[in-house]
């Protein structure tokens, strides 16, 4: 089987259920899925409807941040349909052949998971639109001018993708739905590292949840990540039970404030404000004066800064909020001072009259 894929089927008995819980946290049912209810509800429809008629679910395509669940909802559709998942990115894909190749080991009703599928090049595309359609690929080999057309088993295709926008109509229009995954509030997260600890056989008390809820950025994969790092922490103190004193001192270890920031975060909201005054301004002059690369700061730290509410975007850039500016006096003693009225005004105005473009 071609090295690119990852073909998920039934593995061998591990040693103990706590050491195969703490390798995979992931829900196997959607029922046991937390958040993105709205999704569920229009999942399951579709799941249910399938199932009665003797079909297979028609392809899906989730989009949205990283860490939300989007592998995880594939592999819920593969269990629900009783047959395998594969997993494939996209950017891997340098060539058509490549794709008509893992298009041919599909078995009837698997689950083919593409991700970033805004990053599949041309040629491979519109080898994709035929499969998804007819469930045949048509290749040229090399040295021959006629195309060779394979019939496929049918499969269900679930597509990912952090930028919806830059698929191609004709990509958007093949799947039969598309599900946008919220970020996730606080109770959400609670209950995911809630799961995770029954699931580890840890106790955990309302303060332990709610400090690893918070820095979570919105993302159930950060919350399992922080968990999993006091989960250390108590084991090396021979602890079975997390509470809101291991979870404060385990957090400064990993380099993170009381808000979850991160040394990243921390220098893109100093840099707005000292040399920005508060701003507003764009991404890419906040990302050269801070040190950061460009694509660090629009896919990671300003998603974080924009759902935590302490910077805003505007029409021209990026401004400081109040409870930003209030943070950064957490790590920067004395920031320069933000005219509050000119940087909210301005906002206001441009809001309004909507006749400003961001850098």
């Amino acid at each position: 089987m071609d090295q690119q894929t990852k073909t998920h089927q039934p593995s061998p008995p591990l040693t103990t259920q706590r050491d195969a819980n703490e390798r995979n946290f992931r829900p196997q049912t959607l029922e046991q899925f937390v958040g993105q209810s709205d999704l569920k509800k229009t999942l399951r429809l579709m799941l249910d409807a399938s199932r009665k008629r003797g079909h297979l679910l028609e392809h899906v395509i989730f989009y949205g941040g990283p860490g939300l669940g989007k592998t995880t909802l594939a592999g819920i559709i593969a269990s629900e349909q009783g047959t395998r998942l594969h997993e494939l990115a996209a950017p891997s894909i340098t060539r058509p052949g490549e794709l008509a190749q893992v298009l041919t080991v599909l078995q009837k009703g698997d689950v083919l998971f593409l991700d970033e599928i805004h990053a599949l090049k041309r040629e491979s595309s519109e080898l994709l639109y035929g499969a998804m359609e007819d469930f045949k690929v048509s290749i040229k080999p090399e040295q021959s001018d006629r195309p060779i057309t394979l019939a496929l088993y049918p499969f269900t295709l679930v597509g990912a993708t952090t930028d919806f926008g830059l698929l191609p109509d004709p990509m958007r229009s093949r799947f039969g739905q598309s599900f946008y995954l919220q970020p996730y509030t606080l109770e959400e997260l609670r209950q995911v590292v809630l799961r995770a600890s029954d699931a580890l056989g840890f106790l955990m008390d309302e303060e332990a949840l709610t400090g690893i809820a918070k820095r979570s950025r919105g993302t159930p994969r950060v919350a399992l990540r922080l968990f999993r790092r006091c989960v250390d922490a108590a084991t090396n103190t021979d602890l079975f039970i997390i509470d809101s004193e291991l979870v404060e001192s385990t957090m400064p270890i990993l380099g993170l404030d009381t808000l979850g920031l991160e040394d990243a975060d921390r220098k893109y909201l100093a840099a707005l404000v000292a040399v920005y005054k508060g701003g507003p301004t764009g991404p890419r002059s906040i990302a050269s004066s801070a040190g950061l690369d460009l694509a660090t700061v629009e896919h990671v730290v300003e998603p974080a800064l924009l759902t935590a509410g302490l910077i805003a975007r505007t029409p021209r850039g990026r401004r400081v909020t109040r409870s930003g500016y209030e943070h950064i006096k957490t790590f920067t003693p004395t920031p320069e001072i933000v005219n509050w009225r000119k940087v909210e005004d301005l906002d206001a105005a441009l809001t309004t009259n909507n006749d400003g473009n961001e850098e």
